[in-house]
């Protein structure tokens, strides 16, 4: 009797262990699909939306012919950045001039760094950007680390 009861008592811990195991699977299972669930924030081919505002504070009636564009750029490697989608703001500008910026949510990788930025110009007489106006200041980010899909954009004064 005694052999007996020592069998049940290793098959109790080895359903016990086994199902102790099978808890922690599950618990470790759920918590990897929280995780994957913020690194896929946007769905693959999927459009997403980046929207807002592009004023600035200066008190100044910009000339008829003053256009604009706003560009969603990938920053993660340094440089003047990978141009993902950009809307033009046609002229004449006034501020604060809504923009919405459409974009493959596939392209966007949570764990990269994306900003937004606008500049107000004037066009060449042979097309292109002629004398700017209006830039952004500094980096706006943008989509990814907790920074939002909606960015008003306070542009300063080009020099």
């Amino acid at each position: 009797m005694n052999d007996d009861g020592k069998t049940m008592t290793r098959r109790t811990r080895s359903a016990a262990c086994g199902l102790s195991a099978l808890v922690t699977l599950l618990v470790l299972a759920a918590l990897l699909a929280g995780c994957s669930e913020k690194l896929q924030l946007y769905r693959p081919g999927a459009l997403a939306t980046l929207s807002g505002t592009v004023s600035f504070r200066q008190r100044i009636l910009l000339p008829l012919n003053v256009q604009g564009e706003v560009r969603l750029l990938d920053v993660t490697d340094g440089g003047d950045g990978v141009e993902l989608a950009r809307v033009e703001l046609p002229a004449p500008v006034r501020a604060p001039a809504p923009y919405r910026i459409d974009f493959d949510a596939a392209r966007i990788d949570q764990r990269r760094n994306y900003v937004v930025e606008a500049t107000l110009y004037e066009p060449a007489t042979g097309g292109g950007t002629g004398r700017v106006w209006f830039r952004t200041p500094a980096p706006q980010y943008v989509l990814t680390h907790g920074n939002p899909a909606y960015k008003e954009l306070v542009l300063e004064m080009a020099r």
